[in-house]
């Protein structure tokens, strides 16, 4: 039998347009009692990128509604098959409004979205939208980066140190809304009491290196503050640092 979602689930939430940008293009969902986090990042430079991560966080919300069950003891394996579904279904309907209204053709999205249970959590993610875990103090990745900058330091061609300066920062290789199919990238990742998990846009990664992230959150993995004020920390981190684009984020903590 699949694992039922512990009790005690902390989540935080925060969406911020950030110091430059007009207006925000992120979107973002959560549901407390499910267990479900879901963020996605209008692709920047497409018009409609607004409407196009709404579609996708309403879709993913709608499909995890309508086909996991209600007690949470859904296997594990189901819940992967239904959050892969879920991405090609925010894909077709972006594509679909895109087709109905030119104002907005050419809109994407990004995408990430977790699933929590006693023991573990499932990921489905597109584009460049993040998961971490604080796990003993130590920031882990959970997801990889679609991007053109990925391919690159994963080739060998460019080594991370120079990730920060690189003219390729931002260029996607995958997303919601591009390509008449998606792949999304899934993930299974240990879950437990203790743990702080982060789903982010770049507009918080691109300001705030891992090691920054990390010692924001270190305090609400102890316990010394709770899940909004290390929101509050990390949109005001982001923001000193420029605020080049919108900062979303969502924050679950798995308490002792």
């Amino acid at each position: 039998m699949g694992s039922v979602a512990p009790i005690r689930l902390e989540f935080c939430s925060r969406s911020d347009v950030g110091r430059v940008r007009k207006r925000n293009e992120d979107s973002l969902a959560v549901d407390k009692d499910r267990g479900w986090a879901v963020l996605a990042d209008g692709m920047g430079g497409y018009r409609g990128g607004d409407v196009a991560s709404r579609i996708a966080v309403e879709v993913t919300m709608r499909r995890l509604r309508q086909d996991l069950g209600a007690s949470g003891a859904d296997e594990p394996a189901h819940i992967a098959a239904v959050l892969e579904a879920a991405v090609r279904e925010a894909n077709a309907e972006i594509r679909a409004a895109a087709v109905r209204d030119p104002n907005v053709a050419g809109m994407g999205s990004t995408l990430v979205v977790g699933t929590f249970l006693a023991d573990r959590v499932l990921t489905a993610h597109v584009g460049d939208s993040r998961m971490y875990r604080l796990r003993h103090g130590v920031l882990e990745r959970l997801t990889r980066d679609h991007t053109m900058l990925q391919q690159l330091v994963d080739a060998g061609i460019l080594a991370p140190e120079d990730v920060t300066h690189s003219q390729f920062r931002g260029l996607l290789t995958r997303g919601l809304g591009v390509a008449p199919v998606v792949v999304p990238e899934s993930g299974t990742h240990s879950a437990g009491p203790g743990d702080v998990f982060l789903l982010c846009s770049d507009g918080l990664t691109d300001m705030l290196d891992d090691a920054a992230i990390a010692a924001a959150l270190r305090p609400l993995a102890v316990q010394e503050i709770q899940p909004d004020e290390a929101a509050d920390r990390l949109l005001a981190l982001a923001n000193a640092q420029g605020g080049r684009d919108n900062i979303s984020l969502i924050l679950v903590r798995m308490a002792a």
